[in-house]
């Protein structure tokens, strides 16, 4: 009978702890910690639309010579970046787990804010400064772009994580925006023909750098995820962590509960590798590394896994779809329409998956596979 009492106990609690809502106090916390991480979403939105306009511009052109004549190499000027993104990418998900997600986030503003540095000596620097300096900032941008979504789904409680993972989609959407008005207004100083000045391209590139230096100085202040910390024997701090996200004591039930599952599926993933793979059971910075592709390797050899890899990379390769470019006034319409229906349906809810569907030991490298799509 104690242990019937036990049982219907550990299920009341369940169902508190299921249906319980934050207050407005721990709701307003923790959307400001997923919605300041997502300056990296803004930052990958800003990238994608600002080097558009920046390419039609004549002061830009002056100093690109036949790449902006060649069509190839033209191309190359606006592909470079998604080449560095999708490396940034794949290498993130090794970041993630051995610095932490926090610090890998702050690994990737150094790493973007060198990109702009580096695209704003084009000036003299020509060609080869854009190109470089656009890698480079892909590279940023790819991991920003992996590490954010984890981020934010493993410090949200489980009754909003859905919603503050799609703020990624959102911060995306805006940071498009903004660089269209940004470059139409820059593309008017010292006119639009030959008299244009080199403010009107250096101004956009430039001006990425202030989000990006707020969002490094930023995520100093920002609680590490509970996750890594418990995955990572941590615990302690994993508990004070979630007793801050929660706005609950240490000692607080509801706190024990969440930290007892987490720890539960760590420990239950950790044995796992220590039986398939004996020789990486020891969680040092080289083992991850060999874990990585070995991890990503695994992904492919159960059909349970492969589903999860074709949700993943299917659904974050169509959502490139929303950035085509559309000819005459009806499509202009079209664009509008799917635009608007894709933004709240596949465009946030391909983050959302891509974030939740993986186990917590192959989440980093599941999620830099499907990312990597994008």
């Amino acid at each position: 009978m104690g242990g019937g009492g036990d049982s219907g106990a550990a299920a009341s609690t369940m169902r508190r702890f299921t249906s319980r809502s934050l207050g407005p106090d721990q709701e307003l916390r923790v959307f400001r910690i997923a919605a300041f991480a997502c300056i990296g979403g803004v930052l990958y939105g800003y990238n994608q639309g600002m080097f558009s306009g920046v390419l039609a511009m004549p002061a830009f052109n002056n100093h690109m010579g036949e790449y902006t004549t060649d069509q190839t190499k033209k191309g190359w000027l606006t592909a470079i970046l998604e080449l560095g993104a999708w490396i940034g990418t794949l290498l993130s998900g090794f970041l993630a787990e051995v610095l932490s997600r926090k610090y890998a986030v702050l690994v990737a503003c150094a790493v973007f804010i060198i990109g702009v540095i580096v695209q704003a000596t084009a000036v003299s620097g020509g060609h080869d400064a854009i190109l470089g300096g656009r890698f480079v900032t892909g590279m940023g941008v790819g991991s920003l772009a992996m590490i954010i979504p984890i981020y934010n789904s493993e410090v949200a409680p489980p009754e909003v994580r859905g919603a503050l993972v799609a703020t990624q989609q959102l911060a995306i959407c805006f940071g498009i925006m903004i660089s269209f008005w940004i470059d139409y207004g820059t593309n008017f100083i010292g006119g639009t023909e030959e008299t244009q000045s080199d403010a009107a391209w250096l101004v956009p590139i430039c001006l990425q750098l202030a989000p990006a230096v707020l969002l490094f100085v930023g995520m100093i202040f920002m609680p590490f995820s509970p996750r890594w910390l418990i995955h990572h024997g941590r615990e302690e701090e994993a508990r004070k962590v979630l007793s801050s996200l929660r706005g609950l004591s240490a000692d607080h039930e509801l706190v024990e509960l969440e930290f007892l599952e987490i720890k539960a599926q760590s420990l239950f993933e950790k044995r796992t590798i220590a039986e398939l793979f004996p020789q990486l059971r020891e969680q040092t910075a080289w083992n991850t590394f060999k874990l990585q592709f070995v991890a990503i390797r695994k992904l492919f050899q159960t059909k349970a896994m492969f589903k999860r890899v074709v949700v993943a990379t299917v659904t974050m390769f169509f959502q490139q779809g929303a950035s085509q470019a559309a000819a005459g006034w009806a499509a202009v319409c079209m664009v509008w329409l799917f635009v608007i229906h894709f933004g709240y349906s596949w465009g946030p809810c391909a983050w959302i998956i891509v974030a939740e569907i993986w186990p917590l030991s192959t989440r980093p490298y599941g999620v830099a596979l499907g990312a990597s799509s994008n």
